[in-house]
């Protein structure tokens, strides 16, 4: 027995994206790594498409988003089943539940495990969220059917939280092998990986586009195949864009057109498909100009968007360390110390230096 099947997650349609410029280019990236996600499916005609939350933003999605994911539904045409996440969780007024939802989409609608019979020897168990936050999946969860048991789930891999990102329903691979589970098939990890212990298999596709600066791991849809009782994963990269951080050194800079040059040069091998960060940063010659707004329109265009952050310092410390005044007196003190020997408390005093300037002019502080 052969059995093909294609898993995503975490498409989330409809997200806002306020921490950067071109927020509208990439809502609609999103929509079309969708429909490369069924076309995936239908190049390999898999027997199956899976999806494992997040599939849309239940509080921005409308009868518009419906209609987007119910005809790529049916223009797949096989068995479609989705494990609603914690942005899409099921409940009476989700798209869901709506009466148009094709015959071929299955919505497990529970926070509890149900089986669904694939083929001989293959049994998918999925899980749902509602709008009450689940227990985690696993504790208690046993898995006797005989063959394969892939469970589809939205929740967080307790042992490889990423910084910053809040668990939810969250499991152990240790648990999904005691479960009985062949290969587990999440979504809520933006950033793909596959890992494996004690002959069970956790696998995260990553959202098909980045979401959010920072999110490591594949970025795509994962493509499992089934024979002689073995499951075998190949990740499938379906990204077209970036979310790229840069920084840019200015320091020695003495003029605006050096500014310039050098933002060029940070820039390099960037293009239509990236949306980029760039920090800028350094000590400046006094008076040096930069623009922020214009480094912007100046090189944005030939990017997906552009978004600078000025940390840059132009001041003259050895000046103002001969003010007679509080400030004169701080910076004196930390001039000395960031000149020490002590490389430690010099890197500290340096940074104090900024910030204490930044504090004495009435700047917002950023570190």
């Amino acid at each position: 027995m052969r059995y093909t099947l294609v898993h995503c997650a975490d498409i989330h349609l409809e997200t806002t994206f306020a921490e950067l410029r071109g927020g509208a280019r990439r809502r609609a990236a999103l929509a079309d790594a969708f429909v490369r996600a069924i076309d995936l499916a239908l190049e390999l005609g898999a027997d199956a498409l899976t999806i494992g939350g997040d599939l849309y933003e239940a509080q921005r999605a409308g009868p518009q988003t419906a209609r987007f994911i119910y005809e790529q539904c049916g223009r797949f045409g096989r068995p479609v089943f989705v494990a609603p996440g914690n942005h899409d969780p099921f409940g009476p007024t989700s798209l869901y539940a709506r009466a148009d939802v094709p015959a071929n989409v299955r919505v497990f609608n529970e926070s509890a495990w149900s089986p669904v019979p694939l083929a001989e020897g293959i049994t998918l168990y999925g899980f749902g969220h509602a709008p009450a936050e689940p227990d985690p999946p696993f504790v208690g969860a046993h898995f006797e059917r005989v063959g394969i048991r892939l469970a589809l789930v939205h929740g967080s891999d307790a042992e490889r939280c990423p910084p910053n990102k809040r668990a939810t329903a969250p499991f152990t691979l240790a648990e999904i092998a005691r479960s009985g589970a062949t290969l587990a098939l999440a979504g809520h990890y933006h950033g793909g990986y596959v890992a494996r212990a004690d002959g069970a298999t956790l696998a995260y596709p990553g959202s098909p586009e980045p979401i959010k600066f920072g999110e490591s791991g594949t970025h795509g849809a994962l493509v499992v195949r089934i024979e002689a009782d073995a499951a075998r994963v190949e990740a499938v990269e379906l990204a077209r864009t970036r979310l790229v951080d840069r920084t840019c050194d200015l320091s020695g800079a003495s003029n605006e057109p050096a500014v310039l040059s050098s933002v060029e040069a940070a820039l390099a091998g960037l293009g239509t498909d990236d949306f980029v960060r760039l920090r800028l940063g350094g000590q400046v010659a006094e008076g040096t100009r930069v623009d922020a707004t214009l480094i912007a329109e100046r090189y944005g265009s030939a990017l997906g968007a552009l978004d600078v952050l000025d940390r840059t310092r132009a001041y003259d410390y050895a000046r103002l360390a001969h003010e007679p005044t509080v400030r004169g007196r701080v910076v004196a003190d930390l001039l000395a110390l960031s000149n020490g020997e002590d490389a430690p408390l010099a890197a500290d005093a340096e940074r104090a230096l900024h910030y204490a300037l930044d504090a004495f002019d009435g700047s917002d502080l950023a570190p």
